[in-house]
This record gives C-alpha cells, sequence and structure tokens, in this order.
C-alpha cells in the first residue's frame, strides 16, 4: 500500500492563506486546484496498479471538506486499482464482474467529486477495461479522461492569484503542476493508442480465429484479404510511427491480393508486388530501429550500440553476412553465370551471437547491434527482442531512452525470449527479458551449426534451404557430433541446431542423410531441436518454444544471396529463392543417400506412371475440378498403359501409414518423385500417398517423369526429380513471390508448363481454387506433349 501525500507546495499555498481565503477552498475553484494538483502527482502511480491512500499532509483543518471529499474519493479508485491488479486466473470473478464492480467504484467516485476537470477515475476504469479486453469501452473513457486533464490549470476562469491582495501575498504560478498535467496527457493518449491498437488486434485475431474454426485456416469465399488489410491500416496510422508488425501483415495481405480478379487493366500487378516487398523491408527497418533501442534496456543483456567498428545495421543476404563475418568460406562450384563478385554463398563464422525466435534470428551480444537476416521476408518483430519505440514521434537512435515504452510483447508470448512478466521503473506491467549468456564461461555453447532459419517447419522451406545448408556444412555438422556423449549429465559444449522434429519429414531426412545422430535409437544430446511445438506437446528442451533464444561464443552458418526477380514469365519481387549449384548439390547428396541404403531401389520398372497429389482434404487451395481432372487424367494415362496413383494429404503417423518410419517415408518419396511421370501437389504441409495398395502392383516402371501439382508445399519434392521431367503447376498467373517451382524447374533442368488458376483476391489463402476454362484440358495435353518429348518423339504416346 503506497501512501501518496499531496504536495507541499500546495499545502503551503493554503496555510498562506488567511481565513476568509481558507474558506474560498469551499469555492470551485480551489477545490479544483487542490484535486489538480492531488491527481498530477498521483497519476502515474494509479494509472500503474500500485493501491494508493491519500494522506494529506500539515492539513490545516483535518475536518477540511476538500480532505474529507479527496479521500473518499481515492477510496473508490483504490477498489478499481485492487482490480486491475487482481489477476483474472484464479480471481473466481468473471471479466463481466470484474467491470461491474469497477462500474460501482467509478460511479461512486463521481458522485464524490463532481468535478469535470478531473481525469483518473475515467483513467483508471479505462485501465480496468483493457485489462479485461473491453477494449471499446476504455476508448470512451480515455478519451473523457484527455479532456479533463487537458483543461488548463491557470485558466483565465479559475486564476489561482488573487489581484486585490499585495504582490508579496499572490499565491505562485502553478507551472510544475502544468508541465505534470501535460505529461499526463502525454500518458493518456499513449494508454489511448495502445488500447485502440489491442481493439483493432482483436478484430484481426476473430477473423482469423473464425477462418481457423471453420476452415483449418483457409479463407472462406465470403470474405477476402482486403477485409483485414483495411483493418491493419488503421493500425498504422495509430501510432507516431509504423508498428513494425502492422507494416508486415499489411505487405503480406498485399501479396495474397496480388492476384485479384479486376477489371481495371491497368492495374500494374508488377509495381504491386514490388511495393509489397519494398513494405517488408520497412518493417525490418522499423523493427531494428526499436531493437536498437532495446539494447539501451540491456534486453537480452544488450547494452547502447557503440557504432559501426562494433556491428552496427542489418545484414541481408550472404555477401553483407561474409563482410562481417569472422570468417567466411565460399562454396566451390562450377557455375558459370554466378557473378562472385555481387554475391556469396557458403559458410561464414560468427562470434559471441544470439539465436532467437522460430526463424532463428541471428544478432550480435552486448554493444554489437548487427542483424543478420537471410532476406527481406523474415518478421523481425516476431524474432528478436525490442522496445515499442514507434509509439513516440522521435525515434532516432540517437535519442536517450524513453520511458513510457515497454518490451515489445511478440504475439502475446509472456515467455518469449525467456522472460516473464515484472514491472518496469514505473510500475507498468512489463516483459523482462534476461541475458540468455552463462553466468559462469562453463556453461554454454561453445559452438553451434545453425540449420534451421526462416520458416523452416514449411516442408518447401525445409528441402531448398535447411539440406542445402547441411549439405555445405556438413563437416561441421559431423565434427559437432563426434563430441557426442549421451551418458554424460553435462549439457553439450558443441550442438547442431535443427527444426523440431515433431515434424516427420525432418526425422525422415535427418535419418537419411546424419544417421550417426542417433545411437540405439536415442537422438545425440549435441543435436538441440528448434522451434514451436505442435499441438500440446510437453517440450523437454527450452528451446521448444514459440519465441527460444540461445547464446552462442562461434556459430557456423550457411548464408546466400537469393534472386530479387521472379523467373519469366512472371516479373517482380521473388521470394526465396536458393542457388542453382546448392539445389543441386543438395539433390546429389539426398539421391546418394537413398542409393546407399537401397542399393537395388524399391520400385525399378517400366510402367508409366502418374502422381496425383489430391488437396481434397486440405484446409487451403483444394481444386473445385480435382474428381474431373483426375477422370481425364486417368483416361490419357490409362490410353498410354500407364497408371496414376493419387497422393492423399494427412500427417505421417507410423501406425496409419504404408511406411514403418520416417525414414522410409522420406526415402519412399525421394524414389517416387526421381522416377515419377506425373505428380500433382499443393501448398500445404507434407504430403503421404494413401492406400497403401498403390505400391502392392507388379506394373514395371520405365523412367519417363512429370509432374503436375497446383502450386504448394509438395511439389518441392520436384527437388528428386531428374532432368529433363515435366513440372505442370497449376498456379497463380500474377503472384511472382510464388515462383518457387518454376525456379527449381530451371535451376534442375526440369522443363515447366504453367497452367493458370482462376483469379481470386484469396490466391495461396483460398479455400477452393478453380482451373480457369479449358484449364484441364491444358493439363492433360501438356501430359501427352510432354510423354511424347522425353520418349524421343514417339507418336504412340
Amino acid at each position: 500500500m503506497s501512501i501518496i501525500t499531496i504536495p507541499l507546495l500546495t499545502m503551503h499555498r493554503i496555510s498562506q492563506l488567511d481565513g476568509a481565503h481558507k474558506r474560498q477552498m469551499h469555492r470551485p475553484h480551489l477545490q479544483r486546484h487542490l484535486l489538480k494538483a492531488f491527481v498530477v502527482i498521483l497519476v502515474f502511480n494509479l494509472l500503474t496498479d500500485i493501491n494508493v491512500t491519500c494522506a494529506i499532509a500539515n492539513a490545516a483543518d483535518p475536518a477540511d471538506l476538500g480532505e474529507r471529499m479527496a479521500s473518499r474519493y481515492t477510496e473508490q479508485l483504490n477498489i478499481i486499482v485492487q482490480l486491475i491488479d487482481e489477476p483474472l486466473a484464479g480471481s473466481g470473478m468473471s471479466p463481466k464482474e470484474f467491470v461491474s464492480q469497477g462500474q460501482s467504484a467509478f460511479d461512486k467516485a463521481l458522485k464524490v467529486f463532481r468535478d469535470e476537470t478531473l481525469p483518473h477515475a475515467h483513467a483508471l476504469f479505462a485501465k480496468l477495461c483493457v485489462k479485461v479486453g473491453n477494449y471499446e469501452k476504455s476508448l470512451d473513457l480515455f478519451d473523457e479522461a484527455i479532456r479533463r486533464a487537458s483543461i488548463p490549470l491557470n485558466d483565465n476562469n479559475h486564476s489561482l492569484t488573487d489581484d486585490d491582495d499585495d504582490d508579496d501575498e499572490k499565491i505562485p504560478q502553478v507551472s510544475q503542476e502544468a508541465a505534470e498535467a501535460e505529461a499526463l496527457v502525454t500518458q493518456l493518449v499513449l494508454e489511448r493508442n495502445r488500447a485502440h491498437f489491442s481493439h483493432l488486434q482483436m478484430q484481426l485475431d476473430k477473423w482469423d480465429n473464425a477462418n481457423n474454426a471453420l476452415h483449418r485456416g483457409g479463407i472462406p469465399p465470403e470474405t477476402s484479404p482486403m477485409d483485414p488489410l483495411s483493418v491493419v491500416e488503421h493500425q498504422l496510422a495509430i501510432f507516431p510511427n509504423p508498428h513494425p508488425q502492422s507494416l508486415f501483415d499489411k505487405a503480406s495481405f498485399m501479396v495474397l491480393l496480388l492476384d485479384s480478379p479486376t477489371e481495371d487493366d491497368t492495374v500494374n500487378r508488377t509495381s504491386k508486388a514490388w511495393e509489397s516487398y519494398e513494405i517488408f523491408t520497412k518493417a525490418q527497418t522499423w523493427a531494428f530501429g526499436a531493437y536498437a533501442h532495446g539494447k539501451k534496456r540491456n534486453l537480452a543483456g544488450g547494452k547502447p550500440c557503440s557504432g559501426i567498428e562494433h556491428g552496427f545495421g542489418m545484414a541481408v543476404g550472404g555477401r553483407a553476412w561474409s563482410n562481417y563475418a569472422l570468417e567466411s568460406y565460399p562454396y566451390q562450384h562450377t557455375e558459370i553465370n554466378y557473378d562472385e563478385t555481387q554475391s556469396f554463398m557458403g559458410v561464414v563464422t560468427l562470434q559471441n551471437v544470439i539465436i532467437s525466435g522460430k526463424d532463428a534470428v541471428i544478432s550480435g551480444y552486448g554493444d554489437n547491434c548487427q542483424v543478420f537476416v537471410p532476406h527481406r521476408y523474415v518478421n523481425l518483430a516476431d524474432n528478436i527482442p525490442m522496445v515499442t519505440s514507434w509509439e513516440s514521434s522521435v525515434h532516432e537512435l540517437t535519442m536517450g531512452d524513453n520511458p513510457l515504452w515497454l518490451t515489445h510483447i511478440p504475439s502475446n508470448d509472456l515467455n518469449a525470449f525467456g522472460g516473464m512478466i515484472g514491472k518496469d521503473a514505473i510500475g507498468n506491467d512489463e516483459l523482462i527479458i534476461p541475458d540468455p549468456r552463462p553466468k559462469t564461461p562453463s556453461r554454454g555453447f561453445d559452438s553451434a551449426v545453425l540449420l534451421t532459419g526462416y520458416a523452416s517447419d514449411n516442408y518447401y522451406h525445409f528441402v531448398s534451404e535447411v539440406l542445402p545448408s547441411f549439405v555445405v556444412m556438413k563437416d561441421q555438422v559431423h565434427n559437432a557430433i563426434s563430441k557426442s556423449s549421451n551418458h554424460s549429465k553435462r549439457e553439450p559444449k558443441d550442438i547442431v541446431i535443427v527444426p523440431n522434429m515433431q515434424h516427420e519429414y525432418v526425422t525422415g531426412f535427418f535419418k537419411l542423410l546424419l544417421p550417426n545422430a542417433w545411437s540405439d535409437g536415442t537422438l545425440s544430446k549435441n543435436i538441440v531441436q528448434w522451434g514451436t511445438p505442435k499441438g500440446n506437446f510437453n517440450a523437454t528442451s527450452k528451446f521448444l518454444t514459440p519465441h527460444p533464444v540461445a547464446y552462442v561464443r562461434r556459430l557456423y552458418a550457411a548464408t546466400w544471396d537469393q534472386p530479387k526477380e521472379a523467373p519469366p514469365p512472371l516479373s517482380g519481387a521473388a521470394h526465396c529463392l536458393t542457388p542453382r549449384p546448392l539445389l543441386y548439390a543438395m539433390q546429389q547428396a539426398v539421391w546418394n543417400a537413398v542409393s546407399d541404403l537401397r542399393p537395388k531401389g524399391k520400385r525399378d520398372g517400366a510402367k508409366l506412371r502418374v502422381v496425383f497429389c489430391s488437396r481434397s482434404s486440405s484446409a487451403t487451395r483444394s481444386l473445385k475440378q480435382e474428381n474431373e481432372l483426375f477422370v481425364l487424367i486417368n483416361e490419357a494415362v490409362s490410353a498410354l498403359d500407364g497408371e496414376v496413383i493419387r497422393f492423399e494429404k494427412e500427417r505421417i503417423k507410423t501406425e496409419s501409414t504404408s511406411s514403418s518410419s520416417p525414414l522410409d517415408f522420406i526415402t519412399d518419396s525421394v524414389e517416387l518423385f526421381r522416377s515419377a511421370a506425373v505428380v500433382v501437389g499443393v501448398h500445404g504441409e507434407l504430403f503421404s500417398w494413401v492406400p497403401s495398395a498403390a505400391f502392392s502392383h507388379s506394373h514395371p516402371l520405365i523412367p519417363i517423369r512429370m509432374i503436375i501439382t497446383p502450386v504448394g508445399a509438395a511439389l518441392a519434392n520436384i527437388a528428386f526429380c531428374t532432368h529433363g521431367s515435366t513440372v505442370i503447376e497449376l498456379g497463380f498467373e500474377s503472384l511472382p513471390q510464388a515462383s518457387h517451382y518454376r525456379h527449381l524447374s530451371s535451376a534442375l533442368g526440369l522443363k515447366h508448363v504453367d497452367v493458370w488458376l482462376e483469379r481470386d483476391s484469396r490466391s495461396l489463402g483460398a479455400t477452393q481454387v478453380k482451373l480457369r476454362q479449358g484449364g484441364a484440358q491444358e493439363v492433360v495435353d501438356a501430359i501427352v506433349t510432354g510423354l511424347r518429348q522425353k520418349s524421343g518423339g514417339n507418336t504412340e504416346l
């Protein structure tokens, strides 16, 4: 319980008054002055969850009306403050009951003091409404509190001087109190802006939750990304500077909208694609500034950035990483068209760094403010510690710390980066992020090999980025594993950081490529799993969280510069395209590992095979004409004495799939795609084939290969197809950021055929997509053409 005293200056003024002037305290303007001074001093405590008892120092008359009114007024405020302090969980009260009790105390407080200039009852009740999520009500209360607090203390109608008195008897002006009142208004406006932002965020969450509940994350036809985009635009207008998370969200929705139908032929979709790319860049820029300010708060062991000589800025892509690295090792390749002067691909060694967030963003420790990102699509607001510096009008890094800034809580994770909720200097709830570096040198990680990163729990990114990283760092990986000792109780000093192995394809590929990471079925302690756990999984590792963090003394990371321009026929900003030499090296490594495991192959033969990847059970981008298209493909392939295998999406569960283990599943997948005639797949989770009888036939295979697919993560398996295979992708005509598989085809010598889907403002997020008129026949024609080309022009095909 805090005892707050009304300023002695105020009481001194009262004591200087003669009897007649004392009696004037009952007059509204003196009553207002007394309480206004009381308000200014109490406000920061009252707004920051401190219980308050009013004790008026040196009061001339204990029975004075002003004192009694202030005491009763504060009594009701204490009730609201106690409700603010009371945790919702375990209180035994519902949010509605919290508001009801707060409303009662609020009404009584206003009856005690019917003064239109007192703001703190409205401000406190607004804060209580924010606590229980009643943002709409809180906004009205904040507006009234701001209006009241903005009324000047020294206006002409409420003069605090007596013109009839001699000059030496005039009461001094209250300039200090006026300044404090101005600070109060600033605080209230900020609180109101935060509530407004949260109110809009609740609308976004409701939109997202409704889609998840009814459509498993897909966007149904009755809505579109335009709905949340308009909300995000309002969020961006709230604070003096843009919130980096809102910038990221805006750019993401803009990408989804690129393939929207429009009657305006003058719409330049390429420029829109580049505009979204620039907004992604802007999101990183503002996030970096907030991160640098967070260094001043010692977030995660940070210190104020000491200058460029110690590392200061954003390093984007391979060349920039290599410029700041302790050591760099270019990957040796024979690619003719790769400009080594402008681009870099290889391994870098970084010293004394922090890895944080599900995307494993690398940043400098202490006063080293360098941040390393592979590209502009990484959401820094959700991956590195920072403060809310965008909330004030001045954001430059040269300015000092602002006590009104809070530690940013990413995705409302109250334990992000190993933190916990505590109190800041003025009593606000704040996320306290500790130093991840162990206090004793004997503890912690001496070295780490980073085999996870941006969206590594997505199959495409795992295949095209994690696997190439493993190939170029296999020596460092094997060196770390060789130091493994599962019998030791001590933490390992040298580790390999990999994506969460709850994703069975992660386990399958690492068992294929790194079998020595297991001993008697037990995973090496030197393998550290990273990222968000799935479902209700009880993580045994502190790094299996939505926002993990680790300090590493020496880090090995693969990096490369990516093409910025999408491959033809589209133009615009590309998204996550790995250089050809790394894809080719990964392909060869996987092929060799499968050949070592199955020297004779599991499905050799001469039967023409088409694999049709179904999305009938998928939450997003299921093909409306799937059954009709499957019938047409089946008829065409049967006429060529081939077969069609339907590939169904499902989670890999050892007991319910045709494969006996994740390793078998991955090995079967690689063999299937390497020998397939046709495959159809879509962006989404990993695909497995059903029924298990699909491979029980005795028909042999011939080495004629073709892949057909609506755009999708399963299509990443074309990375295991052989040169000359044909890929028929059912995709989006105006979405250059969805050029992943066109790039894979080009890099690995595959023939790529685009068959466009109908334009849809939901594009990648749509629950259902549809081929354009004549699209199904285009698919069949492309199959026949591809098979004839592969067979050397055999017209019977």
